[in-house]
């Protein structure tokens, strides 16, 4: 979004936006590139970590209402929020600081505990997670679409402590990232005989909101706007 704002207020100020043809990456080359890079490694990677993973296996979570499998998905949602209260805020942040972990993959680790909660004791749990996609440096300043969905599984061990499962979610989702360039459909693929993949239907997303106000607006010449955090949800239609 930086590099949207930047370029945009660059055009609307000066009429003109600089780019150097010889030297800066457009989203076309790396399109390019993406269809000729070697993906075998990604392509291994993400068929060991779903190895005998159940992907159109809806989880048992409880529900007020039966839905169909074929039904008709509007894209309308219902949200329910609510809030953890100070003291439980706090220590929460106290103890990302104290392990040397992220909030979100605190808040990563503790839904795979609720989830193993709701499902009854499920251990072999399999999400959808959206990824920005830009898992190199050179990509950072491109504008386009990058984002792509991939599962996200988690085995968890119900002897293990919060620590640990912790540590293991953490780790799972640096070593996911590193591959998270491989097309949701390529992974797909490699599971011929999956009917339906229904780890899409739970998904995971962080959004900070701990920052100032200020830093979410944006100066286009003397015009004053402000960022919205949007979700992008794919779901099995829109998978091509």
């Amino acid at each position: 979004m930086k590099v949207f704002h930047h370029d945009l207020n660059q055009a609307y100020t000066t009429g003109q936006l600089l780019y150097d043809n010889n030297t800066d990456l457009r989203y076309l080359d790396y399109a390019v590139i993406e269809q000729q890079m070697s993906m075998t490694g990604a392509s291994m990677f993400w068929l060991d970590a779903l190895h005998d993973c159940k992907l159109d296996q809806p989880l048992s979570l409880p529900f007020d209402r039966y839905r169909l499998s074929n039904e008709h998905r509007t894209g309308r949602v219902t949200t329910i929020s609510f809030d953890l209260g100070q003291d439980l805020s706090h220590d929460f942040l106290i103890h990302a600081s104290s392990n040397n972990i992220s909030l979100e993959y605190l808040a990563l680790a503790t839904y795979y505990v609720f989830l193993f909660k709701l499902t009854n004791g499920e251990k072999d749990l399999c999400i959808g997670i959206n990824t920005h996609g830009r898992y190199r440096n050179e990509l950072s300043s491109i504008i386009g679409m990058f984002v792509n969905a991939i599962p996200l599984r988690c085995q968890l061990d119900s002897h293990l402590s919060f620590h640990k499962v912790t540590k293991q979610v953490q780790d799972n989702i640096v070593n996911c990232m590193k591959y998270s360039y491989f097309p949701l459909q390529r992974i797909l693929n490699q599971h011929p005989n999956m009917s339906s993949p229904v780890f899409l239907d739970t998904s995971f997303e962080f959004i900070s909101s701990m920052r100032r106000d200020e830093e979410n607006e944006i100066m286009i010449g003397d015009s004053r706007f402000s960022l919205i955090p949007y979700s992008i949800k794919i779901s099995e239609d829109e998978i091509m």
